[in-house]
């Protein structure tokens, strides 16, 4: 692993969190805040974070519910012991369970129907296509070297009946995502697209999905990232700006 930084993102509703990470490879971006943000929680749900990297999102969801309980899992070991560090860096070890495994191997370790969410930032890029980062951990977590999408919907077995899946996609692909979703009984409930700027296309979805359903979706207003010569507003009001 190469060099590290030590940064802080504040979210709102949950304040800011403390974050050491890879200086180049397995940083947090975009689209983990605007996941964290869309996510919503009853006080006491427990969630699993598959794919968690350096533990941001399960960081701010600790922060911003205060009686929820996260398991995190994370298969690069260097990428692991930051997300480790990070956890007490910030004082959450009794609230957050790291977990240092592939997510095809979890099922050694957690039991079915255990989570009523589950929130996942799953690679996008299908092996053998894109661009190929030369930093190996950046090329792990954007690749689906760990598991092919269907892995990380398989996942659904750890979910309660009525439990949640929420995701982040690229928008291009919304159409193969809700398909797979729904063809593991997962049924989309609410999704959202972002947007670089008003006018350009949208370049992410947000989507929340229940296990064991009925039909039925709210597509909730865009979101647009940048305006004028910044972020929006509701950027500013998602990065807790003051």
């Amino acid at each position: 692993m190469n060099g590290i930084t030590h940064d802080q993102i504040a979210l709102r509703g949950a304040g800011i969190v403390n974050i050491t990470q890879p200086e180049k490879g397995a940083r947090f971006t975009l689209d983990s805040l605007l996941l964290a943000d869309f996510c919503r929680f009853k006080p006491q749900d427990a969630i699993l974070e598959p794919g968690s990297g350096t533990g941001v999102i399960s960081l701010l969801f600790a922060k911003k519910y205060p009686r929820v309980s996260v398991v995190s899992v994370e298969a690069q070991a260097a990428v692991a012991k930051l997300c480790s560090q990070n956890i007490s860096d910030n004082g959450l070890d009794d609230r957050i369970v790291l977990l240092n495994q592939d997510i095809r191997e979890i099922h050694r370790t957690l039991k079915p129907a255990s989570f009523d969410a589950i929130v996942a930032n799953p690679p996008y890029t299908r092996i053998g296509s894109g661009r190929q980062s030369p930093v190996q951990e950046r090329l792990m977590s954007r690749h689906d070297r760990l598991g092919t999408i269907q892995a990380w919907l398989d996942l659904r077995i750890f979910l309660r009946n009525r439990g949640r899946y929420f995701l982040v996609f690229p928008a291009g692909r919304t159409a193969e995502i809700l398909s797979l979703l729904r063809a593991v009984k997962l049924e989309p409930k609410r999704i959202r697209f972002v947007h670089p700027w008003q006018d350009k296309p949208a370049f992410l979805i947000l989507v929340e999905a229940m296990k064991s359903a009925g039909p039925g979706l709210d597509v909730l207003p865009s979101l647009t990232v940048h305006e004028g010569g910044g972020y929006s507003p509701e950027m500013r009001q998602i990065y807790d700006f003051q």
